[in-house]
């Protein structure tokens, strides 16, 4: 994957086909096309902000694009210097930025960021709980400078869409996840298509060293769940 050495793998299962669209299709299309530089995703952890900006990133790999992904829930483990010189990539996709909102050094670098791509052809995707109005920067003109961008809050999966996107997820992996399997793990756990996804890494392997089918008993056995 054309992008900096840092600490943040993108999952090659995180692709927009196993994305659920339900009501998110013009967001979809937003990213999908080239024509928005710049687009705000918002919305709940666990609703799939990770997953599409993962999804952007794999199609510009595959595509043989420039880009970098940036988790700033991971900021401890680099400087804000990061940041600089990323405007000669052709992607940019920055997630959790509401981590880093209130520290003036990073709003610094990432107001350099937004005016070094006006003039260039790079495209810059950024996720975060809330809206640039909802959060509290330092610095209230990159506030009004992201808020200029396409704006999508993302709307989150009920659970019959849940147990599409898991059961999708486990036949990419190679296994089956009968649906009372499917629906007992939506309503027993987290309800976090990121922690979701954790759980079928947990379960895959289990079966496999088990040699198990997955039905209820064997996952909640696994899961520890009474």
């Amino acid at each position: 994957m054309k992008q900096l050495p840092l600490p943040v793998e993108i999952s090659q299962y995180m692709t927009f086909e196993s994305f659920f669209v339900g009501q998110n299709s013009a967001l979809i299309d937003a990213l999908k096309g080239e024509d928005q530089k710049l687009i705000w995703i918002a919305g709940e952890s666990g609703n799939g902000k990770t997953h599409l900006l993962s999804s952007l990133c794999n199609q510009y790999d595959i595509n043989n694009k420039r880009i970098q992904y940036l988790s700033m829930a991971e900021a401890k483990d680099y400087s804000p210097e990061i940041i600089e010189g990323l405007e000669g990539l052709d992607l940019i996709a920055i997630d959790d930025l509401d981590c880093v909102v209130g520290q003036y050094t990073w709003e610094e670098k990432l107001m350099h960021l937004y005016e070094s791509i006006l003039s260039s052809s790079s495209r810059l995707i950024v996720a975060s709980k809330e809206t640039p109005k909802g959060l509290s920067f330092k610095i209230p003109d990159l506030a009004s400078r992201f808020s200029l961008g396409l704006l999508f809050r993302i709307d989150p999966l009920d659970d019959d869409e849940l147990v599409f996107a898991i059961q999708y997820h486990a036949n990419a992996r190679g296994f089956e996840l009968p649906d009372d399997s499917a629906k007992f793990i939506i309503k027993r756990t987290v309800r976090s298509v990121t922690s979701l996804m954790d759980i079928l890494d947990i379960l895959d392997y289990e079966s496999l060293s088990n040699k198990r089918k997955l039905t209820i008993p064997f996952v909640k056995s696994v899961l520890k769940l009474n």
